[in-house]
C-alpha cells in the first residue's frame, strides 16, 4: 500500500510551523501560505488526509524517516524525472494505480506494493496509441478507452492484453469507460458530435454484443448533452456525467432512467466544469470540476457532503489549476489528477470514532 500519512500531531506540527512565521508586527506575512493537508479543515472533522503525490519512480520507493518528514513538512514530492505528461484519467486496484497519458501513447503503472513503475498498453498489435479513460474490475483487469481506435482495449493487470469492446463505428467522440465489478457489463461513454444528436452511453457484454443504449441528446430524463464520463456503483447502477446538463444521472442495471442531481452554478452542489466521476466501496460519488478546481464528494442519493480541493499555482496538495480525473480504490483512498500542475494526488480516508467507541 501507499505509504501512510504521518498522524494528526504530525500535521498540527507542519501547521504550526507553516503558519508560526510572523512579521515583526506579530502579523503572519502574505507570503506565507498555509498548506491543507485534510479535509475538511478544522473545527470540523478530518475526513480525508492528503497521503502522497504520485509523479515520479521516487514518489514509490522507501524513504528514510528525514525523507519522510521533509515530504510532509512541504507537502512535496519526491524527486525524479516525471513518467507522464498529462495525466488524463486515473484508476486504482490492489496497490497499483494507473495513469493514462495520452502523449506518451501509454499507462504509466505506479505498483506500490513492488515498488516499482511500468508501463502498459505499449506493445503492438494491441497496444493503444491514445488512451483517454480507464477503468478497473473486481479480478484488476484494466479496461481502457482508445479515442483513436474507438474501441476499450482490456489488459491484466500487467499489461498483457486480453481483448477488446467496441464498434468503431458507432461512436463519433468516445470520452469515457465504466466497467461492471463482474467485468459482464462495459460501459462506453460518447459526448457526440457538436450538431448531431447521438450523445449516448453504449453498454457492452465482454463478447462485444451490445446490450443497451442510454440517450440520445436532450435535457429529459434519460437524455445526455455531451457526456464525459460514468462509474459502476457498488449495487450496480450506472452513474453518468451530464456535463451539458450540469448534472448525474443514475440508471438501474438495465439502463432504465432512476434519478439525477446537480445543476448549473456556482453554489455547493452545484456544476460548472465537471469533469469526472468515481465512486468508491460505499456508494460515495466524486465529481470533479475543471472550474471549481475541487472534488466535491455526494452520498449515493446525491447529497453534499464536502469537497477537497481549491485553485491554487502555489503547486500545494489540494491546490489545483485544471482538475481531471478522479478515482477510488478498494480502500477508500481518493486519487486526483490535474493538468495544469501534472500530479497525481493521493488522499486516504480518515478513520473516525463511532459514538461510545475510541477511534483509531
Amino acid at each position: 500500500m501507499l505509504r501512510t500519512l504521518v498522524t494528526s500531531i504530525m500535521v498540527a506540527t507542519t501547521v504550526a510551523l507553516l503558519s508560526g512565521c510572523a512579521t515583526e508586527k506579530g502579523s503572519v506575512s502574505e507570503k506565507e501560505h498555509v498548506i491543507q493537508l485534510q479535509w475538511p479543515a478544522p473545527p470540523d472533522p478530518a475526513r480525508y488526509a492528503y497521503e502522497i503525490t504520485l509523479r515520479a519512480a521516487a514518489d514509490i520507493e522507501k524513504e528514510t524517516e528525514d525523507q519522510r518528514l521533509k515530504r510532509m513538512l512541504t507537502g512535496g514530492s519526491s524527486s525524479g524525472e516525471p513518467l507522464y505528461k498529462k495525466p488524463s484519467a486515473i484508476a486504482a486496484r490492489k496497490g497499483r494505480v494507473y495513469v493514462a497519458d495520452p502523449p506518451t501513447a501509454s499507462i504509466v503503472v505506479f505498483d506500490a506494493a513492488r515498488r516499482k513503475t511500468f508501463r502498459i498498453g505499449v506493445r503492438e498489435p494491441n497496444n493503444s496509441p491514445r488512451p483517454v479513460s480507464l477503468s478497473v474490475d473486481d479480478k484488476s483487469n484494466v479496461y481502457v478507452l482508445d479515442s483513436k481506435l474507438k474501441k476499450v482495449m482490456v489488459y491484466d493487470s500487467l499489461g498483457l492484453f486480453q481483448f477488446s469492446v467496441g464498434d468503431p463505428k458507432a461512436f463519433a467522440k468516445p470520452v469515457g469507460v465504466a466497467v461492471s465489478g463482474d467485468g459482464q457489463k462495459i460501459f462506453i461513454v460518447d459526448r457526440g458530435s457538436i450538431e448531431e444528436d447521438d450523445h449516448k452511453v453504449i453498454a457492452y457484454a465482454p463478447d462485444g454484443s451490445e446490450l443497451y443504449r442510454i440517450g440520445p441528446r436532450g435535457h429529459g430524463e434519460g437524455q445526455l448533452n455531451v457526456p464525459l464520463a460514468a462509474t459502476v456503483a457498488p449495487d450496480g447502477s450506472l452513474l453518468v456525467l451530464d456535463s451539458g446538463n450540469f448534472r448525474i444521472q443514475s440508471f438501474d442495471t438495465e439502463g432504465r432512467y432512476r434519478f439525477s442531481f446537480g445543476e448549473a452554478g456556482a453554489g455547493l452542489g452545484q456544476f460548472s466544469r465537471p469533469r469526472s466521476i468515481a465512486t468508491d466501496r460505499e456508494g460515495k460519488i466524486f465529481v470533479s470540476d475543471a472550474s471549481f478546481n475541487n472534488v466535491q464528494i455526494f452520498d449515493p442519493t446525491g447529497r453534499l457532503l464536502m469537497w477537497i480541493g481549491n485553485s491554487g499555482l502555489r503547486n500545494n496538495p489540494g491546490e489545483f489549476g485544471l482538475l481531471a480525473g478522479v478515482a477510488a480504490d478498494e480502500t477508500g483512498r481518493l486519487y486526483i489528477a490535474d493538468h495544469f500542475h501534472n500530479k497525481v494526488e493521493v488522499y486516504r480516508p480518515v478513520l473516525t470514532a463511532e459514538p461510545g467507541k475510541t477511534g483509531k
